[in-house]
Order: C-alpha cells, then sequence, then structure tokens
C-alpha cells in the first residue's frame, strides 16, 4: 500500500531554533509549512544556551518574551568583561526594540517555546517523525519521506529546508560538502548553580586570560550559568576531576566567585568533547540548509542561536516571495543566501577561532579595546559580540598597528618584542588565509548517506542530534 502524502509550500527539517523560528516566520506569511523532527520532545541539547541582544529582540518580535519571562529568565543589561589584563563592566548597547544586553536560556526551555510560537503561526508541527529519504523528481527534491510510529508518510513540498544540526540528515541525502574546516583547540563544560548572588544588577561575565576562558550570568528557573573552557592538552587532567576542576576554574574568577559563594551545583556536567568548524554547501536544486546544518563556528562566540534567528529572519521574505514563481527563482534564493551566509559570516567565523585558541588571545587585542574603551567607544566591541558591528569596523588595520606601536613602546607583549610581532604577523596571515579559503574553498568529503536498514528504507542520520563521532555530552561525574 502506499503511503500517506501530504503537500506543502515548505518542508523543514529539524524542529529546534533554527527550524522552528524559519517555520514560525513563513507560516505567519501564509505559507503552507510543515516542520518535522524525529525527537518526541524537545529537551537539552549541546548549546552555549547564550542569547545576544539581537536575539532577544528577535523573540520579542516573535511573541516569546512572555513565555521566556515566566519561565524565570533574566535578561542582562550589564556585562563584566576581561579580555587578558583589561577589563570593563559596562551596560550593553540598546537599539530601539531591544529588551536587553544577554540572556541565558536553557534549549529544553527556549526550544518548546520557539517551537510553540511555529505551531500558533499555523505551521504543522510533526514531532517523533524520522527522516528517511528525500523524494526527487525530475533531478530536484521535490518533499521528505518520513516514518512517524512505523508508520510512512510522504511531505510533498516545493522546497526541503535542513535544519537539522551538525548531523543533518538532510546535508547527507543530498551530499553538501564541508569546506574552510577549523579544528577547535579547546573543549567546552558548562553546568549551572541555585542559590547564586546575582545582585540588582544581573551581569553577563565573559573572562578571557591567558590560559582560561570563562563566562556566567543568570539564567532560567532561578538557576546560574558557569562555561569554562579547558585547552585540549588540558583536558585529560580536567575530566581527572571534573568537578574540583571548575570549582578551581570560578576562584579563579573573582566575580562568577563572588556570585556562587552560597550556591550549589544543581544540574550534571555538559561538555562538547570535540568539533570541527565548517562551512556547508548551502543549497541545490528544491533544497537549502540553514542553521547548523549548514555552518557552525567555535562555540567561543556564543551565537550559534542568534546566527540561527538571523538567517531564519533573511530567508523568510525570499522564500514566501519566490514560491509564487518557476522553480528556477526558488533555486536563486537558495543560492543568494549562500552567497549571502559566506560572505556575511566569515569575519566572525575567525574571530570565534580567535577567541578559541588555546592560550592567551595576541595582545592587541585587548590593547585596541583598552582604547576604543578611553575614547567611550566600548560599545562597538559589545555590539561586535551581537554581530551589530563587523569585526573589521572595530578591529580596523590603523587600529591593530596603532596598538602594535603602544605595545612596542613599552617593550612589547608577554615574550618581548619578537613575540608580539609574531603574533600581529599570525592575525594577518590568518585572516588573508580565511579569506582567500571563502573565495576558493577547499572541499571535504560529502558526508556518507544514512545506512539502509531494511528493505527499500533508508535509515537517517539523527535529525537533531549530534554525531557520535564529533562530540558527547558528559554526565555528571560527582555529586
Amino acid at each position: 500500500m502506499s503511503p500517506v502524502e501530504e503537500s506543502f509550500d515548505v518542508v523543514v527539517v529539524g524542529a529546534r531554533v533554527a527550524g522552528s523560528s524559519l517555520a514560525a516566520l513563513l507560516a505567519r506569511r501564509g505559507v503552507r509549512v510543515a516542520v518535522v523532527d524525529q525527537a518526541g520532545a524537545l529537551g537539552g541539547t549541546l548549546s552555549s544556551n547564550i542569547l545576544q541582544a539581537d536575539s532577544l529582540a528577535f523573540l520579542d518580535r516573535l511573541g516569546a518574551t512572555g513565555r521566556l519571562r515566566a519561565a524565570g529568565v533574566t535578561p542582562m543589561r550589564r556585562v563584566d568583561m576581561r579580555l587578558e589584563d583589561f577589563r570593563v563592566l559596562a551596560d550593553f548597547p540598546q537599539r530601539p526594540g531591544d529588551i536587553g544586553g544577554a540572556a541565558c536560556v536553557r534549549r529544553q526551555v527556549l526550544d518548546p517555546v520557539v517551537l510553540e510560537a511555529a505551531a500558533e503561526a499555523g505551521a504543522a508541527v510533526r514531532l517523533g517523525t524520522k527522516v528517511t529519504d528525500l523524494v526527487r523528481e525530475r533531478g530536484r527534491a521535490a518533499g521528505v519521506r518520513v516514518r512517524h510510529e512505523g508508520a510512512e508518510r510522504v511531505l510533498r513540498a516545493r522546497l526541503v529546508v535542513g535544519a537539522d544540526g551538525r548531523g543533518s540528515t538532510v546535508a547527507a541525502l543530498t551530499g553538501a560538502r564541508s569546506y574552510h574546516l577549523t579544528t577547535g583547540e579547546r573543549r567546552y563544560y558548562w553546568t549551572y548553580f541555585e542559590g547564586a548572588r546575582t545582585g540588582d544588577e544581573p551581569t553577563f561575565v565573559f573572562h578571557r586570560w591567558g590560559d582560561r576562558h570563562m563566562l556566567g550570568g543568570p539564567a532560567d528557573s532561578g538557576l546560574y550559568i558557569v562555561g569554562v573552557s579547558p585547552q585540549q592538552h588540558e583536558v585529560d587532567s580536567f575530566r581527572a576531576d571534573l568537578e574540583g576542576s571548575i570549582t578551581a576554574h570560578i576562584q579563579a574568577c573573582a566575580p562568577i566567585a563572588a556570585a556562587l559563594a552560597d550556591a550549589r551545583r544543581a544540574t550534571r556536567i555538559y561538555g562538547i568533547q570535540r568539533f570541527q568548524g565548517y562551512f556547508r554547501e548551502a543549497h541545490g536544486p528544491g533544497w537549502l540548509l540553514v542553521g547548523d546544518a549548514g555552518h557552525f563556528k567555535d562555540p567561543a562566540g556564543g551565537r550559534g542561536i542568534g546566527d540561527a534567528f538571523h538567517q531564519a529572519d533573511h530567508l523568510a521574505p525570499r522564500i514566501e516571495a519566490a514560491l509564487g514563481r518557476p522553480a528556477a527563482e526558488l533555486d536563486r534564493v537558495a543560492a543568494d543566501f549562500g552567497r549571502w551566509r559566506d560572505r556575511h559570516y566569515a569575519e566572525y567565523y575567525g574571530l570565534a577561532a580567535d577567541l578559541g585558541v588555546a592560550g592567551p588571545i595576541a595582545a592587541v587585542v585587548p590593547e585596541t579595546v583598552r582604547k576604543l574603551h578611553a575614547r567611550g567607544r566600548i560599545d562597538s566591541v559589545l555590539n561586535l559580540l551581537s554581530h551589530r558591528a563587523s569585526v573589521l569596523e572595530v578591529l580596523t588595520p590603523a587600529r591593530v598597528l596603532g596598538a602594535t606601536g603602544r605595545l612596542l613602546l613599552r617593550g612589547g607583549a608577554a615574550g618581548g618584542r619578537r613575540a608580539l610581532l609574531g603574533q600581529v604577523g599570525a592575525l594577518a596571515a590568518g585572516e588573508v588565509r580565511r579569506r582567500k579559503a571563502m573565495w576558493r574553498p577547499v572541499y571535504g568529503p560529502p558526508p556518507a548517506p544514512p545506512a539502509r536498514r531494511g528493505p527499500g528504507a533508508r535509515q537517517a542520520a539523527g535529525v537533531g542530534t549530534e554525531p557520535r563521532t564529533a562530540d558527547r555530552t558528559e554526565g555528571e561525574l560527582s555529586r
């Protein structure tokens, strides 16, 4: 018996922040959209859990602010930022429509809220639904084959959107190749405490000095997040006493130590063990990739959620406008999106890698930030973290050269003048290399297609999950 068929304009595979936000925006425009995910419920997932000002403003436009506040989400209006020996306490810059500078929301809280917005807008939500194959017609993706509670179904659509994370089934089924790969030099662990002292002005702590990289701040449900980033060569000793290692990092960071003086750990300790940054081919006939399915950068920048929202906001009106036109117009929109994505995120990709490098960051960076602060321009640096300013608008060649000169006059950075000039040279060479890589990408091999299981059936590679070989979540090692 043939499977039941349904027809939509767009099928979005993956119901987390990238997929649900795009589905919500499309449905509000009258697009017939289905969003599917193999998970039966949206629990926690590997994520920085950090939202910047632009993300909070997006969620407010989506109508999610009330639900997030009911869940105990506390927008933070101040930041305590340290870059090596420079430290500043400042208000986040705000624009009309902003409701805060940053917030921490666990994904088991955030993702269902965004999915609910999609359902309320009219999107057909199908959880517990595994994509097993693409429907192909005349060389185009024309929908997906899915399995739900043992029954097969076909969801036809003019456009298939893969929003299913790093282990994307859509990327695997289409053979989307990766390029501009980077390997993380740190690992990331985070956990939550209860009973923290957050004070009258909830503050986001972002400290990056020497070998240390930490963040902290109030989260939803009265919790307080702590994130630490040991270097790869420290991991064995770090994991040997995970609880003690995190405690030692907390004690080394004064504002987080003060906030947690009387607190106790309330959740498991989670970790991203290994990862690669990448861009993937963003589109093909009848399909495109958004969010982590198409692009992933070092978590040091904390921009995965914000980038997903940004891409959904960019795509929704363009997809809606193209749906009433020939298929070639949809392909043009998808191709334009791919070029826009690569061009827009290339420099932020490099920034995240530079923040996540092992050891201290280049001395010219805090020196440049110090000078900007002295001139009353610290807002430009904070806008950089929320992608409201570009890297080259803030770390201009003239400012970097000026910072280099000042450091040379003061005797150079740690390691002397030769070390300083080596750092500056490495920054410049890295920027040139990244730009060349985006203009002339070197592709990795296409992802392996999902393995066959049973006659004629294809098993999905894990919609909404993470690849087992790339990273895993650490469980609680001590209570």
